[in-house]
């Protein structure tokens, strides 16, 4: 097991961190899906091409529409700095390593939230967290999962570092469980930032979950229509089927490089979860409410 102040970890913390802070405070207009110029540009771009029909429709769009759904946006999305940013994060035994980096990049230790669930891990994490800089931090005994079945409380940045894999066979580290609970929540604020860590076994620590894991990652990308690729300008390229592989082939090339593969798979899975399969599974539990839009029948 490598150690968590290790160069390629203080190198590699110091770099999402610094990302999330920025996306959420300086570039905080850029990161919406539609960002704040994004409408007042699209007006703009049809009234200069040469279809005709189109600038006339564009140009029913006055400017103070405009102004009136930025303004829209503004009362949404609204200004941050550091200071505002609330974090949640998993805390270990020396909370204060990714404490440090928070409270340099401006975040208040007042607005961060350190979880962790192992009572002895916790004791140490207490005495580390009160021989530092930092004694404001809020260090909860228990998973952000429970906490968060608890608690309203939302965060800007979601920070989880797990110990295990995604997902993981190990009942006390519930690395997809966790994620799925936050999500049902609503425990990230739009915008928000998830910052996800997983772990991947070897061949020699764990052999069989590895095999597994492969499985899964296989099955999981093979119907993807496409995959990330760095080889390729766009920074994807056609899915497995495109290319000809039948799930057999697809599974071995897998496994020839399933560091790369799993990296993706988390990436899918994550993407995947947030806005279909947690959306899809508090669809049917709220017949109330949708049933007052759509025909839904106890049958279906």
């Amino acid at each position: 097991m490598t150690s968590y102040t290790e160069p390629v970890k203080n190198k590699a913390r110091r770099i999402v961190i610094d990302n999330a802070i920025a996306a959420l405070t300086k570039g905080r207009t850029e990161s919406t899906l539609a960002r704040r110029s994004y409408v007042r540009e699209v007006r703009n771009h049809i009234l200069r091409n040469d279809n005709r029909y189109d600038a006339r429709v564009a140009s029913e769009l006055s400017d103070e529409t405009i102004a009136r759904w930025e303004s829209f946006y503004d009362s949404i999305i609204q200004a941050r700095t550091p200071a505002n940013l609330k974090v949640a994060y998993l805390s270990g035994p020396n909370p204060e390593n990714d404490l440090r980096v928070f409270c340099e990049a401006g975040v208040l230790p007042e607005n961060i939230w350190a979880f962790e669930s192992e009572n002895s891990t916790y004791s140490e994490a207490v005495i580390s967290a009160l021989d530092s800089e930092f004694p404001f931090i809020k260090l909860v005994n228990g998973g952000l999962d429970a906490f968060v079945e608890a608690s309203p409380q939302r965060f800007d940045i979601l920070y989880l570092d797990f110990c295990g894999p995604l997902p993981s066979r190990n009942k006390k580290q519930k690395t997809l469980s966790a994620l799925t609970k936050i999500l049902a929540k609503h425990s990230l604020n739009s915008p928000g930032v998830l910052i996800t860590n997983f772990s991947l076994p070897t061949e020699l620590q764990d052999p069989s979950g590895r095999a597994l894991i492969a499985k899964l990652v296989a099955c999981y990308l093979y119907p993807k229509d496409f995959l990330e690729s760095k080889d390729s300008e766009y920074g994807y390229i056609e899915g497995p089927v495109a290319h000809g592989f039948d799930p057999h082939e697809w599974h071995k090339k897998v496994v020839a490089d399933l560091d790369h593969y799993y990296g993706e798979f988390v990436t899918r899975l994550l993407m995947d979860h947030a806005s279909v399969i947690s959306p899809y599974n508090r669809f049917p539990k709220n017949n109330a409410i949708f049933g007052k839009f759509f025909d839904i029948k106890d049958t279906d």
